[in-house]
């Protein structure tokens, strides 16, 4: 299984700012702090530079 194109760290506040700024919807609202979906997310990034808490990260 590949891995997530993203990692989202436990210092996501879960605002939901990467929820509304993502143009391909890849990322849902779940316990804790947001779930990617690999198969919508196309690593634009987006969501890395909108978060607040610099929670996310492109996973290499």
């Amino acid at each position: 299984m590949p891995a997530d194109p993203l990692t989202i760290s436990a210092a996501c506040t879960a605002c939901g700012a990467c929820l509304l700024t993502c143009p391909q919807h890849a990322l849902r609202p779940a316990p804790g702090r947001p779930r990617v979906l690999r198969e919508s997310c196309t690593s634009c990034g987006e969501c890395v530079e909108i978060c607040p808490a610099d929670a996310i990260e492109l996973t290499p």
